[in-house]
């Protein structure tokens, strides 16, 4: 996953390469290049490779705070009005976030527990989703394509006289690749400009503070200042200069002062990132030796974390009595009561655990760690036909959720009807892109001998219909191409 997203987020580097790639020929709009339908589909590509790698933060709890702030902005977006957004996590340490088409939004857990406030994440969310609405991809994949055959041609030279004097073709190179990152820097650094201007809009217009846009920026840039060689990834690909720090300030200078208070959850959600990240031993780590008192409020969210980082080390008496502390002064919170019913369900007390999770499901319907919890709680209970009711109902709300298939079809196995199994992974995989894998498990469907002749029917005709499908795929558009070779050149 880490080469796919080394495209993205060294993108200027790359892109300009489709001009050997049979991409349409350009004209007077990126979307000559590159259709709604074209970017989208790149994305969904891209995001299958990101969501089979280890690195790939599949927490919940965290997800789905990170997509309330992004909907937020979006939601004052009208730039944004039609197009389909997803924001997800990398397990990273280093500073950086990414946008790519389609609407996917990454951010590094390292970069989720640098800012310091809620809105400083948000400013980073808005000027991200500035680059997909802006279609930067596509419009760099323009703007580079007149003058890249000549940065091409130059290379080709030098890498060709490097099999008679390697020492002297290795300045060629050199020469050759700088001249090209050079005229593609100064095109991204036009993108950024406009992602920070329409960034700040978003903010003023979604009540977070626009100044955390500067101050976090602004960090960045000390940080990268003083640690030459270590600075923040962002910086790299996101070129930050003085000049555009004093662009943004200039436009900030004449919005009045106000205080944002952070939402209930941020705090306690890079708590959580914290406990989760790394080996358990070392999340754990991260909270020892601090004195932490719950009569201090500013002091909950660590209190919080140190009992994920138990739970998660199989420390759950203890991880119980730690959340207990915090449950007794704070407000109530989703995010407590999944962990506690998590807890108890570790415990093995899977009966009490189906009885808190429908408690808090009362009160929080549409979280997604509790449904997944309460789901998986009566599963483990053997109340299969309770689970795939549960399951049934979620599906009611969203049928875009691979999870739900992942867990109807563990319900369907224990109550052995395989056919009806495997047609739930087949629909998980295609969720996520996966269409061999989905056809995989049509086909053992197929051959289950289980189900009765409409259902048979019924995955007879999605075989034939992925197969089309796959065979649609197989015969290359030039997207496609240019998709396949960005992967290959980042091995």
């Amino acid at each position: 996953m880490r080469r796919i997203l080394a495209i993205f987020l060294l993108a200027a580097g790359l892109v300009g390469l489709a001009w050997a790639y049979d991409l349409p020929d350009l004209g007077d709009s990126s979307a000559a290049v590159f259709s709604s339908q074209d970017e989208q589909a790149l994305g969904r590509e891209i995001m299958y490779d990101i969501r089979s790698d280890s690195a790939y933060f599949d927490d919940p709890e965290s997800v789905d705070f990170l997509n309330s702030v992004g909907n937020h902005l979006l939601a004052v977006s009208d730039d944004a009005v039609g197009m389909r957004f997803e924001f997800f996590i990398i397990q990273d340490p280093t500073l950086n976030a990414f946008a790519m088409p389609g609407g996917y939004v990454g951010v590094h857990t390292g970069l989720m527990l640098a800012a310091e406030n809620e809105s400083e994440l948000a400013s980073v969310l808005a000027h991200e989703i500035s680059h997909v609405t802006q279609h930067h991809i596509a419009r760099m994949i323009e703007a580079q394509s007149k003058n890249m055959p000549f940065s091409l041609a130059a290379m080709a030279a030098a890498i060709l006289a490097a099999r008679s004097n390697p020492d002297a073709s290795m300045g060629a190179i050199m020469g050759a690749q700088a001249g090209l990152v050079q005229s593609q820097l100064n095109f991204s650094r036009e993108n950024e400009r406009e992602a920070d201007r329409l960034g700040i809009q978003r903010l003023l217009k979604s009540g977070y503070d626009p100044r955390a846009m500067m101050t976090f920026f602004s960090k960045l840039q000390r940080f990268g200042r003083f640690y030459e060689g270590t600075s923040p990834a962002y910086l790299k690909t996101h070129p930050l200069t003085t000049e555009r720090l004093a662009e943004i300030q200039d436009r900030l200078q004449y919005v009045p002062y106000r205080q944002v208070q952070d939402g209930p959850d941020f705090q306690l959600i890079r708590a959580r990132i914290a406990a989760l990240v790394g080996t358990p031993r070392e999340g754990l780590h991260y909270f020892d030796g601090r004195d932490l008192d719950p009569k201090r409020p500013e002091e909950w969210p660590m209190i919080y974390g140190k009992a994920v980082a138990l739970w998660r080390n199989g420390r759950l008496d203890e991880a119980q009595r730690t959340l207990q502390t915090v449950r007794a002064v704070a407000p109530p919170n989703a995010l407590f009561d999944s962990l506690g019913a998590a807890i108890v369900h570790d415990q093995g007390n899977f009966d009490e655990a189906i009885k808190l999770y429908r408690a808090a499901l009362h009160h929080y319907p549409d979280q997604r760690a509790l449904n997944y919890g309460y789901i998986g709680s009566l599963l483990d209970a053997h109340r299969d036909k309770e689970a795939l009711d549960a399951i049934d109902n979620r599906l009611l709300l969203t049928r875009t959720d691979y999870h739900l298939y992942n867990l109807q079809a563990r319900a369907y196995a224990h109550l052995n009807k395989e056919l009806l199994s495997h047609e739930s992974l087949a629909q998980s995989y295609l969720l996520q892109d996966n269409l061999t894998a989905a056809l995989d498990q049509l086909q053992i469907a197929q051959r289950s001998g289980d189900g009765d002749f409409y259902e048979n029917s019924a995955v007879e005709a999605r075989i034939r219909e992925l197969k089309k499908q796959l065979a649609a795929k197989g015969k290359k558009s030039g997207n496609s191409r240019f998709a396949d070779h960005w992967r290959d050149k980042a091995l």
